[in-house]
C-alpha cells in the first residue's frame, strides 16, 4: 500500500489525518478506532501480532507494520511511502 504519511502523536492530531493517509504513530489504542476506518494503513513504534493495532488492522482489511523504533521521528508529515503488511517493511517513495 502506498499513501501519505501522517505522523500522529496523540487525539490533538486526529483533526489532520485524511482518508487514504497512512497513519505513523507511536502506538494506537481503542481511542484511535476511527482513524483506522479511514485510513490506508498504520505504521507503529511499538506493538505487536495481538496489538490494537494490529487487531483493527486486520478488521479494516488494511496494512499494518509495527515496532518500527522512532517511526514517527524517521517518517514525515506528506511523505509518500510505501508499506507491507506481509513482509513488515516501509519504504519512502524517494528512497
Amino acid at each position: 500500500m502506498t499513501g501519505t504519511a501522517r505522523v500522529v502523536r496523540g487525539p490533538g492530531d486526529f483533526a489532520r489525518v485524511h482518508p487514504g493517509d497512512i497513519l505513523v504513530c507511536p502506538f494506537t489504542d481503542p481511542a484511535w478506532t476511527p482513524l483506522l476506518r479511514i485510513a490506508a494503513g498504520v505504521v507503529t513504534e511499538t506493538g505487536g501480532v495481538l496489538s490494537h493495532a494490529a487487531i483493527v488492522a486486520r478488521e479494516h482489511a488494511i496494512p499494518a507494520v509495527l515496532g518500527i523504533p522512532n517511526a514517527t521521528s524517521r517518517l514525515h508529515d506528506d511523505t509518500v511511502i510505501t508499506i507491507d503488511g506481509t513482509t513488515g517493511t516501509v519504504t519512502a517513495a524517494n528512497a
